[in-house]
């Protein structure tokens, strides 16, 4: 080995020897030291799975109200002539509680009557059976004469074509199947053809009806024939356009007539009638029956009736009183305890209908009350500037001492959930894998071991464990950091 050589080998020689003796000082001193400071550092904190009871609150005020309460009067003004109630007095629904003088409705009562038995007595109705066959008289002359002018063709089938017409137009109005359409249609066509062809045939049936004749003498005595002018043509005394007219304005009203006879003996025989018949001895009864109604109807205001069951809360009338339409009695019903309650706008996710509630009131701050929410109005009231949730509370009405006046105002706790017995964990405790999906570090062997857990109701502290854990396991709840 030469002096060169010797020299390079001490050389590396004393850096591996210095390079093995400061790995072995940082493993025994530095090393330890390093763990230690940040042990010293860093503390995990830790909680035990307890068993206990868990109980959602939502916490509000709450003021008394009657399950329903009606405030009304007289529908008519006059005189009171009876007070039949008093305030406290316990009424039901159509109740009489007073009544006002009613000397002239009974009188107008009776005249309306007796207007309507004239119209509607045996003699009324026998008249009108034979108003209805003097119409049909009418209505066959009227029908006659037209049918002599324009012949009895040409009418019966104007009549056909109306028929199918109608039909036709209630076919469609009723929306019915297209084959029903098509077989008005049909029968429309086959009135109208017929009608075109007895009116072409209308000259003959002048011929043969109105032309003018006149009497010869002949030989074997008086003869008639027709009468020709001096081209030969036959003279022809056909109606006018004017004489047509008429009748068949005759015929119309005729038909109208009758019409209107049908249903006004219809009327005072108790039938229905469509809403657009008319006629003035129609309208005569109807007036009369509406009258009737009225003056019924203005004696039965005279009565002060009640529209709900329930206690008189008050009552703003004597006798002798004169008296308008203005509310004079409140009734309440007061049967079934109600509070309407406010909660803060936090707490909009914390009440629903037939949530549990308890209810403390002023009066009787020892005494917890029980029920459960019947209404949450669905959008925030404004109170005093501030947007509040309001709900009524229906309390069970067979509890003691709930006979309280209306008014009273109470504390509210509104149960939105409720655990009894159930394992208990700090919230800070877990960890939210996804949505609604949580874990926990649960310490096994002095390390911490994720876990996962099913977790019911929870509030700001603890959490409901339904699944996942079991009374005594320790598990994490944070790191604390220390100084030294």
């Amino acid at each position: 080995m030469t002096k060169k050589t010797k020299k390079l080998f001490w050389t590396i020689f004393i850096v591996l020897l210095l390079g093995a003796a400061g790995t072995y000082g940082y493993f025994t001193w530095f090393a330890p030291a390093a763990d230690t400071a940040a042990a010293a550092a860093e503390t995990v904190q830790t909680a035990r799975v307890r068993q206990g009871d868990l109980i959602l609150y939502a916490t509000g005020t709450g003021t008394l109200v009657p399950a329903a309460e009606a405030t009304f009067g007289f529908q008519v003004s006059g005189q009171v002539a009876e007070i039949l109630v008093g305030v406290g007095d316990k009424v039901e629904a159509g109740q009489v509680l007073a009544k006002l003088d009613d000397t002239d409705a009974l009188s107008s009562l009776a005249s309306a009557q007796r207007d309507l038995l004239e119209l509607t007595s045996p003699v009324a109705v026998a008249t009108a059976r034979q108003g209805i066959v003097q119409a049909e008289d009418a209505l066959d002359s009227a029908r006659d004469t037209l049918a002599w002018q324009i012949s009895p063709s040409v009418l019966t089938w104007e009549e056909r074509v109306a028929e199918a017409e109608s039909a036709l137009q209630k076919a469609k109005d009723e929306n019915t199947s297209s084959d029903t359409i098509a077989a008005a249609e049909q029968t429309l066509k086959q009135a109208q053809a017929s009608l075109a062809y007895a009116r072409n045939s209308y000259q003959a049936y002048l011929e043969e009806n109105f032309v003018e004749t006149e009497t010869i003498m002949t030989r074997s005595g008086p003869q008639t024939v027709k009468v020709r002018d001096e081209n030969g043509n036959l003279v022809i005394n056909a109606p006018t356009e004017l004489q047509i007219a008429s009748a068949r304005a005759d015929y119309d009203l005729a038909r109208a007539s009758l019409q209107e006879a049908r249903w006004y003996l219809s009327a005072l025989l108790g039938e229905e009638i469509p809403e657009d018949a008319t006629g003035t001895s129609l309208a005569k009864l109807e007036n009369a029956q509406t009258a009737y109604d009225k003056a019924l109807e203005n004696l039965e205001a005279m009565q002060l009736t009640a529209p709900i069951s329930g206690t008189v809360m008050s009552l703003d009338a004597s006798v002798g009183d004169q008296v308008g339409s203005g509310s004079i009695v409140t009734l309440a019903d007061l049967g079934t305890p109600y509070l309407e309650i406010y909660l803060d706008s936090t707490d909009w996710a914390n009440i629903a209908v037939d949530y549990p509630v308890e209810v403390i009131f002023d009066a009787l701050p020892d005494k917890v009350y029980t029920g459960k929410v019947t209404q949450v109005d669905p959008g925030l009231v404004s109170q005093g500037g501030t947007y509040l949730v309001r709900g009524l509370v229906q309390l069970e009405s067979n509890q003691p001492g709930l006979n309280l006046p209306t008014g009273m105002s109470a504390a509210v706790d509104v149960i939105g959930g409720r655990a009894e017995g159930v394992l208990l964990v700090p919230v800070e405790a877990l960890r939210e894998i996804s949505p609604g999906e949580y874990a926990v570090f649960v310490m096994e062997n002095g390390e911490p071991v994720m876990r996962m857990v099913e977790i019911g109701i929870k509030d700001l502290f603890y959490a409901e464990v339904l699944s996942g854990l079991q009374v005594g396991e320790v598990v994490t709840t944070g790191i604390v950091e220390t100084s030294e």
